[in-house]
């Protein structure tokens, strides 16, 4: 499960702190009330097996405590040490009193071997028996996270929100989740109030400033501005693939590809045992058409993740092989893929998308990311999709059926970029099959979103829209009626529900 540690106080004061729990605890070690409180600090700065100890000592001196013991078992889980956790949570269940507690602590369990939906049934009951206890909903909602189910993890997390408006994890959660979604708006506002509270948080600096790489503020004042925060970020997180990663995007997006391309091989040579600078170095490469280069990289990310698998790693992998011939390599890595994440809707898409692109096993791939659509069955984004490899593999009436669902389940005033290439997918299944009204419509409704989201993410709005206007026939299909912008983009589910499917054949 995932879980942060936000960073708002200031290291200085921890170190001093520190200094003063340390002192204590060994004047007087048979006391457990400042070693419980030296664990938590320890657990605060990321000095896990030192908290690990402390905890291990005050479970010894207080066996009847439970707070410890969840303590230990969340830290033992960060660490990726599931099966010392399990045995954690089992312990504390029989010392709960709340039944509510006991369920919680049950989805733990359940969690630790991997049975994810089995442990949602258990934070939902714990969280309908205790409906104002936060750790409930952050559970919830991160096992959601956990199988790819945004719309449900936002209404968990919203709903912790609305318990404690100012908690950053859940002010954090819902500003991806709002992104990931379509409400660009809601997503800065859940961010902008997260930076009010905890401005210097590391988790918070990284999505504001990636927030502004997005929006293009890499230039002039703004890009100072983000160059600064970057400054700051690296500042606290020195070893964060992901700060060096943000600081070469930085680069990348001034059109300094090479500064950005060396920051990252500086950053795998030195932290070269971590899989993720390994991976975002690989992605650069590739993304710069250094595709030998890129495949190594790659495969020494997957190499260092052999005790815990990734699934960003495994997309890297399904993205960077196949391009550089290694079809039979990339075949067994996918079978590897979805047997460690079997619910994960899009490791099946995009196995899916290679089968149908690479292998030219066209119907395998339609079954894989048919998969997807049962595995959730409600989000827009598993049908966009199986939309897209439908039309890769020629199946252009399906791949109608199919995006126009996703775009059925969109709901109102949601935009983002997903949905702007799914028109752009629709407008050209229907050109294939010689509706060319149906496809201008929905091409010039790409085109429209397009421009909507030019503000939020210039660059590949600008890459979407100029791929709409360019399968348009000629600038007179741009012209609106008198609904204008708006119009055509509020009516766009009615277009999704009759563009011209009757003038199809029966579907098979």
């Amino acid at each position: 499960m995932n879980a942060y540690v936000f960073l708002d106080k200031k290291p200085i004061r921890q170190v001093q702190k520190l200094k003063t729990l340390k002192k204590y605890v060994g004047q007087y070690q048979s006391g457990w009330k400042k070693r419980l409180e030296l664990a938590e600090l320890l657990y605060e700065m990321g000095r896990w097996p030192e908290a690990i100890l402390e905890l291990n000592h005050v479970i010894k001196a207080q066996p009847q405590l439970l707070n410890p013991r969840m303590q230990l078992g969340k830290i033992l889980q960060l660490m990726n040490r599931p099966k010392e956790a399990i045995l954690v949570y089992k312990s504390a269940i029989f010392l709960a009193k709340k039944e509510a507690t006991k369920q919680h602590l049950i989805g733990l369990v359940k969690f630790c071997k991997g049975k994810t939906k089995s442990a949602i049934k258990n934070f939902e009951l714990a969280a309908t028996l205790e409906a104002n206890n936060l750790s409930h909903w952050l559970a919830l909602g991160q096992a959601q996270m956990d199988i790819e189910n945004p719309k449900a993890a936002l209404a968990s997390f919203e709903k912790l929100l609305s318990l404690e408006s100012n908690n950053l994890i859940g002010l954090m959660y819902s500003h991806d989740l709002s992104f990931a979604l379509g409400y660009l708006q809601k997503a800065d506002i859940y961010l902008k109030k997260a930076v009010e509270i905890a401005s210097q948080d590391i988790q918070i600096l990284k999505r504001v400033i990636s927030s502004r790489c997005r929006k293009g503020l890499v230039l002039d004042a703004a890009g100072k501005q983000t160059k600064k925060l970057i400054s700051d970020l690296l500042k606290q997180a020195s070893s964060s693939p992901e700060a060096h990663n943000l600081l070469a995007q930085y680069y990348i997006l001034r059109g300094e590809c090479q500064k950005g391309l060396e920051t990252l091989k500086r950053s795998s040579e030195e932290h070269c045992n971590n899989p993720y600078s390994w991976y975002y170095y690989s992605l650069c490469l590739f993304k710069l058409d250094q595709k030998e280069m890129a495949t190594e990289a790659i495969l020494k990310a997957y190499e260092l993740s052999s005790i815990r698998r990734d699934c960003k790693i495994y997309q890297g992998l399904c993205r960077i092989l196949p391009a550089t011939g290694r079809l039979e390599k990339v075949r067994s890595i996918m079978a590897e893929m979805l047997e460690q994440f079997p619910d994960s809707w899009s490791l099946w898409a995009t196995a899916g998308s290679v089968f149908v692109e690479y292998f030219k096993e066209f119907e395998r791939g339609c079954n894989y990311s048919l998969h997807g659509t049962k595995l959730q069955p409600q989000l827009a984004d598993v049908w966009f999709h199986h939309g897209r490899i439908l039309s890769l593999a020629g199946n252009y009436k399906e791949a109608i059926a199919a995006l126009t669902r996703g775009w059925q389940l969109l709901l109102p005033d949601t935009y983002s970029l997903k949905s702007v290439s799914a028109a752009i997918w629709l407008g050209e299944s229907y050109q294939h099959l010689g509706c060319v009204q149906s496809g201008q419509k929905w091409l010039r409704l790409a085109y429209l979103q397009a421009e909507k989201l030019i503000d939020f993410s210039p660059d590949k709005a600008r890459y979407w829209r100029d791929k709409a206007l360019a399968g348009l026939e000629s600038s007179a299909d741009l012209r609106l009626d008198d609904k204008g912008v708006d119009g055509v983009v509020t009516d766009h589910y009615e277009i999704s529900l009759n563009s011209s499917l009757e003038s199809l054949p029966a579907m098979v």
